[in-house]
């Protein structure tokens, strides 16, 4: 399989599991945030547009403000999980620079890090925009500038879910990913596993010779 089908079919099994968890609360935003330390940044702003997206479906089906105000204004549903796609994958790849002690610990901050930032700014961005463009937009007796402490609450249960399931996903079902070559590698540290298995490679045909030779006397 080529990086261009391996690129395909992780984004339309991201895609369906978002699809999928639109419908189960509080991990919604799960595959994104897996997207963004298992991908590269091209993937991870593709999955937070999936993710904006499928949101606004979700939305005309109804159901609260929140719902009614992303009809109203897809964009707010969309353009801050394309920014949430960013920012999750950026933190993570500066938290990797950044971070360069081993250990579990060591191993795993970067992964809770990104997944706790990306789930802070998605709740940030849509509670702003939703302040500023959309407050009055209402449902019934509520409106979005009531419905705000619910809004707040669900965001700190998501943020609290993501932080603690994001990472040990990451690390145990990206690694089985990575063995078949659908997790992002930078170009550097992909040619240091290059030269590594070239390498390798190198020593075990020498000692492969080393036998023969020794075999023929």
């Amino acid at each position: 399989m080529n990086t261009k089908s391996k690129t395909v079919a992780v984004c339309a099994v991201l895609t369906a599991l978002t699809a999928v968890m639109g419908a189960i609360p509080f991990v919604f935003l799960i595959p994104l945030l897996f997207a963004c330390v298992t991908q590269n940044v091209k993937i991870s702003a593709f999955m937070g547009l999936v993710f904006g997206v499928i949101s606004f479906v979700y939305s005309l089906m109804g159901g609260s403000v929140v719902a009614a105000a992303f009809v109203q204004a897809p964009w707010i549903a969309i353009v801050p999980r394309i920014a949430v796609g960013f920012i999750a994958h950026g933190v993570f790849v500066l938290c990797k620079k950044l971070i360069r002690e081993k250990g579990k610990v060591s191993r795993v901050l970067p992964y809770s890090v990104s997944a706790a930032v990306g789930s802070l700014s998605n709740t940030v961005l849509v509670v702003a925009l939703l302040m500023i463009f959309m407050r009055d937009t209402a449902l019934g007796d509520v409106t979005v500038y009531l419905y705000l402490p619910t809004m707040l609450i669900n965001g700190a249960i998501e943020f609290a879910v993501c932080t603690a399931l994001v990472p040990t996903l990451a690390l145990s079902v990206g690694k089985a990913l990575g063995k078949r070559g659908l997790v992002y590698t930078s170009p550097k540290k992909a040619e240091e596993n290059k030269v590594s298995e070239n390498a390798d490679s190198a020593v075990v045909g020498n000692a492969d010779n080393a036998c023969g030779e020794s075999s023929g006397k």
